[in-house]
């Protein structure tokens, strides 16, 4: 999950849009066209709601990245990050 975690939870939340349709066309579940349209949107709304409150604290941020412990990846500003040798 830490290595695509984007791509994972995009996989899922598309499945589940996907599903909604089908179960209604199969009619294994009944529902209006307004009921099922309803439901298809919340989910949409939801997924992308989801989908970037999950992924932000899976993610990196490229402007400031940050290990797992809180130190930066990037050096400060006039030093270098290579050892210098003898």
């Amino acid at each position: 999950m830490k290595r695509e975690p984007i791509a994972i939870i995009n996989a899922i939340m598309t499945a589940v849009q996907a599903s909604i349709p089908l179960l209604v066309a199969f009619g294994l579940v009944q529902l209006s066209r307004e009921q099922s349209g309803a439901i298809t949107s919340a989910v949409v709304a939801w997924a992308g709601l989801v989908g970037t409150v999950v992924t932000r604290n899976l993610v990196t941020p490229v402007a400031d990245p940050k290990n797992d412990d809180g130190t930066k990846l990037i050096p400060e500003h006039g030093k270098s990050s290579t050892p210098t040798g003898p």
